[in-house]
């Protein structure tokens, strides 16, 4: 039994350690080589490059991305640089390369620029510039999609030094960066067209890149989506000077972002009660489609999480008030059962003195009579006490009344957000008098146009009217063979329909 637990336990552990390298190749790998070059000591300083490449390799960290960086390299610099990069490409699932600085072609191909390079002829080009094709090779070692964005395609400053060798030798000088042959996998994106010159800009980061860290921003964006947006943010900031360009050569989608969309993370909490969430996802998304739903959404969680507080303030307002009416209420009962009492002993000493007063055999003189006025005392004192508890039982229906208005509107204030108005049901119709006969309730759903019958003949008249009577002569006066007149008729139809009887149609025809 020892054994074979032994045994179980082995492969276990076995099993485990074969999943490891499993489990570790589900987690992609992202690596990335960001440069900026500004200060350079043969040719104009960059001034925004610094900034951008510091952005960028910011935006890039935050998307998941190890991030190779460097500001100002010379050329053993970019070299070392390259060269860390290019081992950690190794198998990567995705590279991204992002150079900020000079760059130019030369004879078709195209050169980064380190800060301390000095170019004078085509020596100098090949062996104090970084070749891209360098670039390239590094990208090749990775397995995944190779990124490659060049933020470089601004003004040759070595145009001229190149240009005096042209006589005597055989090359050629262009502006801006050569297009690169395509390769499966691979994404190129150029701050601007080929063979054309890039702004640097005006405020922290060029035009290019201020609209590319904005986009990776955007959780849900595929690469070619991505960038056609850079593209049209580019466009519409330098008024249509300068339009990126895009060389995309890839089998399936690419996201830079995996973060979750607005719309995958607002599915996920439309039916959430977190108030915090909700908030969260507000301060996140603020101009979201989905924006105007949370702010419903938490109006909605912080009136109901008001409600218990309200109900509980609600309920110790009105039964503190309730308690000292109670107190008054009481009060003045006793004060209203000491009147009747007081009343009520006066008369009974009313009548007591009255026997006393009758005369009795050897009494010598009649006693005192009760004082009248006394006894109209007690009794106003009693009306008036009997008065005050009137208005304290009125006063106890106002305050239950108050109450139960403040608890409909503090129903009708939380709920106001789901709830449907009900239509006000119809008073219902109250009861006839006794002795007098109901009248006939007739549906009337939508109001029209009084109709009235002319006196003259039986034409129906719109339009609320009453055609006045004309003058009838006596053989129009009625109909013939002796029946009743028209108008005798037209009454007797009325009173027909009203139901109100029909004998005095046997008549009429």
């Amino acid at each position: 039994m020892t054994a074979t637990v032994r045994f179980c336990a082995l492969i276990a552990v076995l099993a485990q350690l074969l999943a490891m390298p499993a489990l570790a190749q589900t987690q992609e790998r992202r690596v990335a080589l960001v440069i900026g070059n500004s200060t350079y000591k043969n040719a104009p300083a960059l001034p925004n490059t610094p900034n951008d490449a510091r952005d960028t390799a910011e935006a890039l960290r935050k998307v998941g991305f190890e991030v190779v960086d460097g500001i100002d390299l010379d050329k053993r610099g970019m070299d070392a640089a390259l060269s860390r990069f290019a081992r950690l490409a190794q198998d990567a699932d995705a590279v991204m390369f992002y150079y900020a600085g000079h760059g130019f072609q030369f004879n078709g191909e195209n050169f980064l620029v380190p800060v301390e390079a000095k170019i004078d002829d085509e020596v100098s080009v090949q062996y104090e510039t970084l070749k891209l094709s360098e670039v390239t090779t590094a990208l090749g070692f990775a397995k995944g999609v190779k990124i490659m964005v060049l933020d470089a395609c601004r003004n040759n400053p070595f145009v001229a030094q190149l240009s005096k060798k042209q006589a005597t030798r055989s090359f050629s000088v262009g502006s801006g960066l050569a297009p690169i042959a395509k390769a499966q996998g691979m994404v190129t994106a150029y701050a601007t067209q080929a063979n054309d010159v890039a702004a640097d800009g005006s405020g922290r980061n060029s035009p290019f890149t201020a609209a590319l860290v904005q986009e990776i921003k955007q959780p849900g964006l595929e690469i070619a989506t991505l960038f056609r947006r850079v593209q049209k943010a580019v466009y519409d900031s330098t008024g249509g000077k300068q339009t990126p360009e895009l060389s995309l050569s890839l089998l399936g989608d690419f996201y830079l972002n995996r973060e979750e969309t607005d719309a995958d993370i607002w599915k996920r909490l439309r039916s959430s009660d977190n108030a915090a969430e909700i908030k969260a996802f507000i301060q996140r998304f603020p101009n979201s489609f989905f924006a105007v739903d949370a702010k419903t959404r938490l109006d909605l969680i912080e009136r109901r999480g008001l409600e218990p507080g309200e109900r509980a303030k609600l309920e110790q307002e009105f039964a503190a008030k309730e308690k000292a009416l109670l107190e008054r209420v009481q009060q003045a009962e006793r004060d209203r059962a000491k009147a009747a009492t007081d009343l009520a002993g006066r008369d009974a000493g009313k009548t007591a003195d009255a026997e006393r007063a009758l005369p009795k055999p050897g009494d010598a003189a009649a006693p005192k009579t009760a004082d009248p006025g006394e006894r109209e005392r007690l009794a106003r004192e009693l009306a008036r006490k009997e008065q005050e508890l009137a208005a304290l039982e009125a006063e106890k229906a106002k305050l239950s009344q108050e109450r139960q208005e403040r608890e409909k509107a503090v129903a009708e204030r939380i709920n106001s957000a789901t709830m449907k108005e009900l239509p006000v049901p119809q008073k219902p119709l109250l009861p006839a008098a006794p002795g007098t006969r109901p009248q006939r309730q007739e549906p009337r759903e939508v109001q029209q146009p009084r109709v009235v019958l002319d006196r003259k003949s039986t034409n129906i008249l719109t339009g609320g009217i009453e055609a006045a009577p004309e003058p009838r002569s006596g053989r129009a006066a009625r109909r013939p063979g002796g029946g009743a007149g028209s108008s005798d008729c037209t009454d007797a139809l009325m009173r027909a329909q009203l139901g109100d009887g029909g004998g005095a149609l046997k008549n009429c025809r």
